[in-house]
């Protein structure tokens, strides 16, 4: 069965300030995610990727066509689907045991019980798995980029959501602080099988995570190739130098490059 599903998706903004326009980000988007699959989303800037991941999240409607999580249509955001972006927007007044436990506080002033284990508990077992147990009276000015996103990914994990949903959330790190927090995904995917949908421009990230790489076409996205990774898991970094990862990262580089292209000629006339 399907974790999510996109079918037919559109999605258009109003008119932009420089040309009176509408904006078409997606149109025709056909997106099919199994069960504990890891399936990221390829494409050019501007092509629609965090947009895609911004409906399933329920941040942004879809203009027309069906989007459905668990075969439920998806009508705004839900605990069923934790979100880790590109910055990691932590509470700077709060420490990182409070920020990553800042929405089961939320969940238990609304009334709603949790699977029995208290929220300190979850807090610390999450925290210790993304590595930050030490750190948790820290402030976020006392923590590197990379930590912070260690915050944020264990924020999205702690309501133990079925979906992660993860827009470019390596995109401003170093080299190799980037390298260390793909393998932490890689490690946490391992042990909790989430369905998850990844946004990224990164070939390597991309191949190096997905079960599938979904490339998209330049605005308004939709679906270019789906292409299976047959790459043995677990997966670590120095496989990114072997011959079978080299000829999928030659193939999509032409696929993406071409669509980067199309993209800017697009942009030149807009």
């Amino acid at each position: 069965m399907a974790r999510i599903d996109l079918t037919n998706v559109e999605v258009t903004f109003p008119p932009s300030q420089r040309n009176g326009e509408l904006v078409t980000a997606l149109s025709g988007l056909d997106l099919s995610i199994g069960d504990s699959e890891f399936v990221c989303l390829l494409g050019p800037s501007g092509c629609g990727k965090s947009t895609a991941l911004n409906v399933i999240a329920g941040f942004v409607p879809a203009t027309d066509g069906d989007a459905t999580v668990g075969q439920q249509p998806i009508t705004g955001p839900g605990t069923d689907r934790g979100v880790v972006f590109q910055n990691a927007n932590v509470f700077p007044w709060l420490t990182v045991e409070k920020n990553v436990g800042f929405g089961l506080t939320l969940q238990a002033a609304k009334g709603r019980r949790g699977n029995g284990e208290n929220n300190g508990e979850k807090v610390a077992r999450i925290i210790q798995r993304v590595g930050l147990d030490g750190f948790e009276d820290a402030l976020p000015l006392e923590l590197s980029g990379g930590m912070l996103q260690r915050v944020g990914i264990a924020r999205a994990l702690v309501n133990d959501p079925s979906v992660l949903l993860m827009d470019e959330p390596f995109g401003a790190l170093d080299a190799q602080t980037r390298i260390i927090m793909q393998e932490l995904v890689l490690e946490l995917w391992e042990q909790q099988r989430k369905t998850v949908l990844f946004v990224t421009h990164d070939i390597d990230e991309a191949l190096l995570l997905g079960d599938r790489v979904v490339v998209m076409s330049a605005r308004p996205g939709r679906i270019k190739e789906d292409i299976s990774v047959d790459l043995p898991r677990p997966r670590n970094y120095a496989m990114t130098t072997t011959p079978a990862f080299m000829e999928l990262k030659a193939h999509l580089f032409e696929s993406l490059h071409s669509e980067a292209i199309r993209a800017d000629r697009l942009e030149a006339r807009a």
